[in-house]
């Protein structure tokens, strides 16, 4: 999970710099300035010059006003060399360290946070020597325990804990298998699946291993088990060939004993490791996507690919079929959206379309996607996977929401859901919606269940953008026909029938979704049915389809 504060941070801010006050880098000094932000100062510059080996420490703080701020590096070039949002779990100010290696001239840039509309007064410290100046950052931006601050080092990574005060690990074994299960995760998806390492954080935390912090947070009131922080955003990421433009370093924060959790009372270790092998494959996850691009406007992506890695790493423990039921309730709304009534579940329950990938592209599919992200915004990294298979972003689209009818996963039996039965249309006449409508590359489901014969069934009364599909069932399989806007079906060459209708409409303002309205004309016909099959599934685990909320063992009819 990536926390809405945190994840804001992880913006990266392509600004036009302009020259404000200048400071003569010196080495030993430090330069303080004060300011204010808003809407018409949005920022800051201030230019220095740094030598060969020296480092640099910013620290800002807000002294007026809800400022949030960020402060950034940008080298001659104007590239991104580093930037920070919140220092801490605690605070919106902000701080960075850098060691410049080949020396030469940079811009200081505090700015507020881009998202929102934050004002107030800053002030701005800025100290260069040697990398002494460095000491104070972890104790500025990295997490504090409730008491006397341990480590247990594994090969990849520092788990930072205590054993007293509320932070306090619920054992040492417990904290033994934080690491276990880190370095598992690491196997899993570095070693063995091809992921990049993400960007070191150098001396933070203590060297350039991966830090993992545990910490009480459900008796904190959190509302997570666990949670990445991208801390440094360092523009490039050394270890990969693309030429990512907001790669971040970043570091875990994991729940101490799991006391808090529904049904916990601090004393099932065996519920405690299990919920922490599915918490760590998860966000470990979140770190290494940092290592691609932490700033993508596609927020779903980054909590449906964790989700799904879950399912890869975690095995039995896995805890992601349990968001299933949170996208199939709200199929009629915007793909990936975080606007749903179980606040934002959904990008965590769309998972199952990082499978369809997997399935149809092959096992590197994920990860392709992810080495797209680092160069491309929004939709256009989906689009440039798809290119080479000749397929678009609603088509494929659509071919997602028939493969979640059909059910067609391995884990399918863990989901205790099937999408949402919209309606049921009985006879001839004109059918509609008992929702709200169709939201882009969003889908209704009707069960198309009238006297057995030849019936035409088409789309009128909405902006002529939706598709319907027929989408036959046998024991055997799952048949989807595209219907355009209307076509003929014969309900005999099915043991049963549904109607999709699907919205191809996109675009990258996931925020902005609009239902659209529609009927279905369903009349007799004499004309031949449409012959062309597009795509099957197994129906091994198709289920008939039931409203939202009634369970498996409710049903709704065959």
């Amino acid at each position: 999970m990536i926390r809405k504060q945190w994840f804001g941070l992880i913006a990266v801010i392509v600004l036009l710099l302009s020259l404000t006050t200048a400071a003569a880098a010196q080495d030993g000094q430090e330069f303080n300035f004060e300011g204010f932000l808003d809407g018409s100062v949005p920022e800051k510059a201030y230019p220095i010059t740094l030598e060969p080996g020296q480092a640099l420490l910013v620290v800002s703080e807000a002294t007026s006003g809800d400022l949030d701020t960020v402060v950034s590096v940008y080298d001659s070039t104007a590239r991104l060399v580093v930037q920070n949002d919140d220092r801490s779990d605690e605070t919106y100010d902000s701080a960075i360290g850098y060691v410049s290696e080949d020396g030469g001239s940079y811009k200081v840039v505090i700015a507020r946070y881009p998202d929102t509309n934050s004002s107030g007064g800053f002030r701005l410290r800025i100290v260069i020597g040697d990398e002494s100046v460095l000491d104070e950052l972890a104790q500025l931006t990295r997490v504090q325990l409730s008491g006397p601050m341990l480590v247990y080092e594994s090969p990849n990574f520092r788990i930072h804990y205590t054993m007293n005060g509320q932070d306090a690990a619920l054992s040492d074994e417990f904290v033994a298998y934080v690491a276990e299960t880190a370095e598992e995760a690491w196997k899993a998806e570095v070693t063995v699946m091809g992921w990049p390492v993400p960007p070191d954080d150098g001396i933070l935390g203590g060297d350039g291993r991966f830090d993992i912090y545990v910490k009480d947070l459900l008796g904190a009131g959190e509302q997570a088990v666990g949670y990445a922080v991208p801390d440094v955003v360092v523009g490039d990421n050394p270890n990969t060939p693309e030429a990512e433009t907001a790669s971040a370093g970043s570091y875990l924060i994991v729940e101490n004993d799991f006391a808090d959790e529904e049904g916990g009372d601090g004393n099932d270790e065996a519920g405690a490791f299990a919920l922490l092998r599915a918490t760590v494959a998860h966000e470990f996850n979140h770190a290494l996507q940092f290592g691609f691009d932490s700033a993508d406007p596609h927020n779903w992506i980054y909590e449906a690919t964790a989700t799904w890695m879950e399912t890869a790493v975690a095995g039995k423990d896995q805890d992601a079929t349990g968001y299933v039921i949170d996208a199939f309730n709200y199929p009629e709304l915007c793909f990936g959206t975080i606007n749903d009534p179980d606040e934002g579940a959904v990008q965590y329950g769309e998972w199952p379309f990082l499978q369809l990938l997997t399935d149809d592209l092959g096992p590197n599919a994920v990860r392709q996607y992810w080495e797209n992200i680092a160069v491309l915004d929004g939709w256009a990294s989906l689009e440039e996977l798809l290119a080479p298979s000749g397929q678009t972003v609603p088509g494929y689209i659509a071919r997602y929401r028939v493969k979640n009818l059909a059910r067609d996963y391995a884990l399918a039996p863990l989901f205790d859901a099937t999408v949402w039965l919209e309606n049921s249309i009985t006879d001839t006449g004109r059918w509609t919606f008992t929702g709200e409508g169709i939201q882009e590359l969003g889908a209704n489901y009707f069960r198309f269940n009238p006297p057995p014969g030849i019936y035409y069934a088409g789309l009128i009364n909405d902006d002529s953008t939706l598709e319907l599909w027929a989408i036959g069932i046998t024991d055997s399989t799952v048949s989807a026909v595209p219907l355009g806007r209307g076509g003929v079906v014969d309900t005999a060459l099915f043991d049963s029938m549904y109607l999709m209708v699907f919205n191809p409409a996109y675009d990258d303002d996931m925020s902005d979704c609009i239902y659209l309205d529609y009927e279905i004309d369903v009349q007799v016909s004499k004309s031949p049915p449409s012959p062309v099959v597009l795509f099957q599934f197994p129906a091994d685990h198709f289920e008939a389809l039931r409203s939202r909320g009634q369970s498996s063992q409710a049903g709704s009819g065959g």
